[in-house]
C-alpha cells in the first residue's frame, strides 16, 4: 500500500511540474516536500546570506520556534547549513545559510534522475506486475 501511495505522489508531482508555468519554487516543493514557510525561509537566506535564528525570525516575521523547525527540515534536505561563529568574549552564535545553489541544482538533478529511473522500472515490469496482480486476485477468490 505504501508503494501505491508513493506512485500517486510521484504522478501528482509530474503533472504539477509539467505545467507550462512551473517555477523553481514548484520544483523545490515537489522534490524536497517543502512547506510555504520553508520556501520563504530558504529564499530569505539566499537573499540575505548567513543569518542568526533571531535575525531570520524578524526578517520573515515568524515565531522563532517555527523558523527553527523550518531550518531543521531545510538542513536535513541539504538546502541550508548551520555554522558556529565565535564571538569575542561572548560565547558563540549559530548562523544559518543557504547551501550553494549549484550544489542544490545538482542534487535536484540526481533526485529527478532517480525518480525517472523508478518510473522506468515500473513501466518495464508493467505486464508482469499486472499479471501477478490478476493471478493473486484469482487465487484469493
Amino acid at each position: 500500500m505504501a508503494g501505491q501511495h508513493w506512485i500517486g505522489v510521484a504522478m501528482s508531482m509530474i503533472r504539477f511540474l509539467a505545467r507550462r508555468q512551473a517555477t523553481c519554487t514548484d520544483l523545490l516543493t515537489c522534490l524536497y516536500d517543502l512547506k510555504p514557510a520553508e520556501s520563504e525561509i530558504f529564499y530569505e537566506l539566499v537573499r540575505k546570506g548567513p543569518c542568526s535564528l533571531d535575525q531570520l525570525s524578524m526578517s520573515v516575521k515568524r515565531e522563532r520556534t517555527t523558523v527553527y523547525r523550518c531550518l531543521q527540515r531545510l538542513t536535513v534536505a541539504g538546502l541550508t547549513y548551520r555554522e558556529v561563529q565565535g564571538r569575542q568574549g561572548r560565547g558563540y552564535i549559530h548562523l544559518y545559510a543557504a547551501a550553494d545553489l549549484a550544489t542544490i541544482k545538482e542534487a535536484s538533478r540526481v533526485r529527478v534522475s532517480e525518480l525517472c529511473k523508478s518510473l522506468g522500472r515500473l513501466v518495464d515490469t508493467f505486464e508482469s506486475d499486472v499479471m501477478s496482480k490478476v493471478n493473486s486476485t484469482k487465487a484469493g477468490q
